[in-house]
């Protein structure tokens, strides 16, 4: 990473035994559908990570933002936003939990 992220955006999913989550959906259509908005918004990289099974979270996808102000911005972009939303119930049935974090150091 060469530019210093001022945020920390990370999206989990709890691990159920009602989760239903499409792996490759996820990596292949939504993440790059969120990043063809927020690239040019502020979005440095981003990371999907499969947590170890003892987690108590089965997904989590970690942003790094150019800033806060970046991330709040991004998503004040109704169309954008909804057309994210849209998309969640077609690779999985749980809501996304966000850890949204400056970064102090």
């Amino acid at each position: 990473m060469s530019t210093k992220p001022g945020a920390i955006i990370t999206i989990i999913y709890k691990r159920t035994p009602e989760l239903k989550f499409d792996y490759d959906y996820y990596r292949t259509v939504h993440i790059p559908l969120a990043a063809k908005f927020w690239n040019s918004r502020g979005l440095i990289e981003a990371h999907l990570a499969v947590p170890t099974e003892d987690s108590e979270f089965s997904y989590a996808l970690t942003m790094y933002w150019t800033s806060l102000d970046a991330w709040q911005e991004a998503n004040k972009v109704a169309e954008e936003m909804e057309q994210l939303a849209a998309d969640v119930p077609k690779f999985t049935n749980e809501m996304p939990m966000f850890v949204v974090g400056k970064v102090v150091s």
